[in-house]
């Protein structure tokens, strides 16, 4: 193998590859934005932290007004017994807390100084479902729905039929729009877990969880 000789190359161009190949060398990957996680407790009487989505089971903590939690990376809202939307959290302690009655204001909100909801940004996380391309702007109206993202940071996945192992058609960024179709209902999982679907037909055709939406504003 024929080894290069530096003495052979024009000093000027010599000075060019000493000066930028240490800035290539020295440049890190760019990382992933994570999603926003934290979120503060508004209940003016706090909230209890329960093992499972049900309140008559075990309180395992309790976190203060004001004070704030950590939503699971995978959090997705959860009816429980009671008709009240969960959600799993992390942080102060492992557990579910209730975010109020679905179509209430919640009991949560972000955290000072986060980054709050942001429509025209994608979740940019490897478990986030990716985003339709060329989404179309949906308009305020009775069929229009918005993903909270306040109990799912993550996003929303679109599915072919009302069943989370369906296939996956796209995904709708947190806070971002779809809508539904104009005789819509709302389907039980046929595998008995405690959420409903939602045809939508914007930004693409498909179902939806109705436990990840709220009305638009």
């Amino acid at each position: 193998m024929k080894l290069l000789n530096l003495w052979t190359i024009p000093i000027a161009l010599l000075s060019v590859i000493t000066s930028t190949l240490p800035k290539a060398i020295a440049t890190p990957l760019a990382q992933a934005e994570p999603p926003d996680l934290c979120r503060r407790v508004t209940e003016r009487r706090g909230l209890a932290v329960h093992r499972t989505p049900d309140p008559s089971q075990t309180q395992i903590g309790g976190v203060d007004p004001n004070a704030t939690v950590t939503l699971a990376a995978d959090a997705e809202p959860i009816v429980g017994s009671d008709g009240r939307i969960w959600i799993k959290i992390t942080a102060p302690v492992e557990g579910y807390i209730s975010n109020g009655p679905p179509n209430s204001g919640g009991n949560l909100a972000y955290c000072s100084g986060s980054a709050g909801p942001r429509p025209s940004t994608p979740p940019r996380t490897s478990t986030a479902p990716s985003p339709v391309a060329e989404t179309p702007e949906i308009p305020n109206g009775q069929f229009c729905r918005q993903v909270n993202g306040l109990v799912t940071p993550q996003g929303l996945a679109i599915r072919s039929a009302v069943s989370g192992p369906s296939q996956y058609l796209g995904g709708v960024p947190a806070n971002g729009r779809v809508q539904l179709i104009e005789d819509y209902e709302y389907i039980p999982d046929p595998g008995g877990i405690q959420r409903s679907w939602v045809e939508i037909e914007a930004p693409i055709k498909g179902f939806v969880s109705v436990n990840s939406l709220i009305r638009c504003f």
